[in-house]
């Protein structure tokens, strides 16, 4: 039986992520041969036996036996802030799935052929954008702290958002969106110390911030607003208390909006 083609994946890509610049995967993404180390960390798109595809991300160094394609990102990657999570928040779009798999070859083991990855369009975090734009020398940190908190609040998510824990989801989303909002100040110029003096301080303030900064038109400042109502709405106790409001995966669709802009 023939596969039913997918819905066109330009328009896709043209509705989801609008205005946004996309860039080829395979500029991202340098080649490993077979019978080299894929190195902890990366995302490979992996066939399994049970007719379906994987994509995951690497939690140890494992030998590159061609069972798998590896995308390991490179230095052009860093720049346009595209990480392993980041491919991974996109390729869980419905879409995506289902243009991969009808590209897909084999009738047990479903493998992307390399070629049709390469070419999948990626589109480009909006924040990561303006700094390529601006021509700013960007010199990122061997340890980067911020980073790695980042990550292990969004695997958290992730678990959460697989298991249709909403609630918890929605904490933790709000939680990486003060962490963004509050180095983005500082990227800004504001004063570290200002902010870390400040014992009011939380997302809500930092909203306020950006507005007084005349920042809140470059940021995805309704959805930022939006996601602090359903945060507050899920860990404060006098909103909590005889509520029947129950979260679903459809308020998480503000923080998606969040991840197009910033990445993760």
């Amino acid at each position: 039986m023939t596969a039913t083609p997918p819905v066109n994946l330009a328009s896709q890509l043209d509705s989801h992520f609008r205005g946004q610049k996309r860039m080829a995967l395979g500029k991202l993404v340098d080649d490993l041969r077979y019978g080299t180390t894929i190195p902890c960390g990366t995302l490979v798109v992996m066939a399994s036996g049970d007719r379906k595809l994987r994509a995951k991300i690497l939690e140890k160094d494992v030998s590159h036996k061609g069972f798998s394609v590896p995308l390991p990102l490179n230095k052009l990657a860093a720049d346009f802030k595209i990480t392993p999570r980041y491919l991974l928040w996109l390729f869980a779009h419905p879409f995506v799935g289902k243009h991969l798999l009808f590209h897909a070859t084999g009738s047990v083991f479903l493998r992307v052929p390399k070629r049709v990855l390469h070419e999948l369009p990626i589109p480009v975090p909006k924040d990561a954008t303006r700094l390529v734009q601006a021509k700013e020398v960007v010199f990122k940190r061997e340890n980067d702290e911020f980073g790695a908190q980042l990550g292990a609040f969004y695997d958290d998510y992730v678990l959460n958002v697989c298991n249709e824990r909403y609630h918890t989801a929605i904490i933790l989303a709000g939680a990486m969106a003060e962490m963004i909002i509050y180095q983005s100040l500082i990227d800004q110029g504001v004063v570290r110390k200002l902010l870390a003096e400040d014992r009011n301080l939380g997302l809500g303030k930092m909203l306020t911030y950006l507005k007084l900064l005349k920042l809140d038109q470059a940021a995805p400042f309704t959805h930022l607003c939006e996601l602090q109502t359903k945060r507050n709405a899920a860990v404060h106790a006098g909103l909590l208390a005889g509520s029947k409001a129950r979260f679903g995966k459809s308020d998480l669709k503000c923080f998606d909006h969040i991840i197009r802009h910033y990445g993760i």
